[in-house]
């Protein structure tokens, strides 16, 4: 699958709290100082409803990409959300750096 690293709308990350990749891309997040909504699965079945629907399983972490035209893209994997994450930063680092 091809991202786009246009800036997206919204990020939500699909996670639960003793998966040690959700732990590990939570704590990217916040060393990248991201606001990302927290999607618990298993504190929520309508989460783990809409990840199943939308990304077609139900694995976590998975990242929900959505942009500014609605379309959503469902990333999963910890070191592929991490390293897309980091793209992202970087790109709002150069973007704030260039104006």
């Amino acid at each position: 699958m091809t991202l786009s690293l246009t800036q997206p709308k919204t990020l939500a990350l699909y996670h639960y709290n003793t998966c040690p990749f959700c732990a590990k891309t939570r704590q990217a997040i916040a060393e990248l100082d991201l606001k990302i909504e927290l999607r618990n699965i298993q504190q929520s079945h309508q989460h783990r409803i809409d990840l199943h629907r939308g990304g077609k399983k139900t694995q976590v972490p998975c990242l929900r990409i959505e942009q500014a035209n609605g379309e959503a893209q469902w990333l999963y994997e910890s070191d592929d959300i991490i390293y897309f994450l980091a793209q992202q930063q970087n790109q709002l680092l150069h973007l704030a750096t260039t104006a």
